[in-house]
């Protein structure tokens, strides 16, 4: 699953030489993160520019998340069933709750985090960042109710994401020079959650190239037509 995604946008930057970045407006990218908010990362949306492959992976990716967020999180895999362990499953249905005030998804829509090119073309999340050499992505803020990401390879030095639990005005880049309270620095194939207003920042890498599948969506609850009952 994470090389199907990690080549579906290799592909994509290949074939665009490098002239493809969707996000490349002048203007704010995500919420507390200003101009230039990335270096050497380039994005790639998985519905706007990657294969059906990749868009089933990315959707399977989030019926996961929302089965651990319910209770339900169960897979088949090679016919061996996995199931979160008891402890684990409470945390997560606690988290569900509290992030989005409920834990039934049946009557609910994800609303992905949506930022528009150079061009003014809207491209949803998730995506796949691409980091090369010395590419990190600015201390930020996402906004949404919840931020998915999933590390797609390992084939590379340095990087990782930093968390800030403390609240500060540094939203200018300068947080690369500031000691973070966590650093996750995640096996391919690990999952991190982290909610609306938790700082963090891509650190940069050294050597290689780090691949990640991103995307933060509120769960907007469907609203019944009165009008229509």
């Amino acid at each position: 699953e994470m090389q199907i995604l990690h080549q579906a946008a290799m592909d994509v930057k290949i074939q665009s030489s490098g002239d493809l970045q969707e996000d490349t407006n002048d203007g704010t990218h995500v919420m507390g993160a200003t101009v230039a908010a990335h270096h050497n990362c380039t994005r790639y949306s998985v519905e706007q520019l990657l294969n059906s492959n990749a868009k089933a992976i990315s959707a399977l990716f989030l019926h996961r998340l929302l089965g651990f967020l319910d209770g339900s999180s169960h897979w088949e895999e090679e016919g061996e069933e996995k199931v979160v362990c008891e402890p684990i499953e409470e945390i997560m249905l606690e988290l569900g709750r509290m992030v989005f005030g409920h834990a039934d998804w049946t009557d609910s829509t994800v609303k992905w985090y949506t930022e528009p090119d150079h061009t003014g073309t809207l491209h949803p999340e998730p995506k796949v960042n691409i980091y090369d050499v010395g590419g990190f992505f600015k201390k930020h803020e996402d906004g949404m109710d919840m931020t998915l990401l999933v590390v797609l390879n390992d084939s590379f030095a340095g990087g990782g994401t930093a968390f800030y639990c403390h609240h500060d005005d540094d939203n200018d880049g300068d947080s690369v020079t500031k000691l973070p309270d966590r650093v996750e620095r995640a096996e391919s194939g690990t999952a991190i959650i982290w909610g609306a207003y938790m700082k963090h920042m891509g650190l940069p890498i050294t050597s290689g190239q780090r691949s990640i599948f991103v995307g933060s969506f509120d769960l907007e609850e469907n609203v019944q037509d009165e009008s229509n009952v």
